[in-house]
């Protein structure tokens, strides 16, 4: 923005440099509009470096990762603590879609998994474990609920009871869910939910 340099001005008393160089009347960029450009110039320059390095990193990620194709096998890690000690760390399942950004949708026996998955978030599997007909797209779940679908032992955590009956009612946690209790529940009572 140039300036108007006036003898009396607030700008000539707070620089009186600038009145004294270039005289009364003269057109100069004010000193905070020239930080201003610089410092728009140096943000713009440095978002596009950003954008040139992620832009990189995505194109090396490709190369190592690969990419998922429709009808690839595909297992997605299920998180530690989505899961019960005994179970499987991973869901198989198959590509049913990818999105222009590489990201995939994974559909597996039990259901279609919500969200989509890079190529970093999931392993592809070399051979084709799952047939097309056994897949599920009617419904929709979570890793977590695909994980207990999945699980021998009902999914994650251990079912127990901590009462001090015998199990006859429904104030005992497993017999309201309709299990029988187990060695973690009681061990010294007696109990008839066995």
């Amino acid at each position: 923005m140039l300036v108007t340099i006036h003898e009396l001005s607030a700008f000539s008393n707070t620089v009186p440099a600038y009145n004294y160089v270039y005289g009364c009347g003269s057109k100069v960029v004010c000193p905070n509009c020239k930080i201003d450009t610089n410092r728009v110039r140096h943000r713009s320059g440095a978002m596009d470096s950003q954008l040139k390095q992620a832009n990189t990193m995505i194109a090396r990620s490709k190369k190592e990762l690969g990419t998922a194709e429709v009808g690839q096998t595909v297992a997605v890690p299920i998180p530690m603590f989505d899961r019960g000690k005994g179970d499987s760390r991973n869901l198989l399942g198959r590509v049913i879609e990818v999105n222009d950004k590489g990201n995939a949708v994974v559909a597996t026996r039990f259901g279609q998994l919500l969200g989509t998955f890079g190529t970093n978030e999931m392993g592809i599997c070399k051979q084709n474990l799952i047939l097309e007909e056994e897949i599920n797209c009617e419904t929709t779940l979570s890793v977590r609920e695909a994980a207990t679908h999945q699980s021998l032992s009902g999914g994650q955590g251990f079912f127990k009871c901590s009462c001090k009956t015998k199990c006859l009612s429904n104030r005992c946690k497993c017999k309201k869910n309709g299990r029988k209790c187990n060695s973690r529940c009681h061990s010294s009572t007696t109990c008839d939910n066995k």
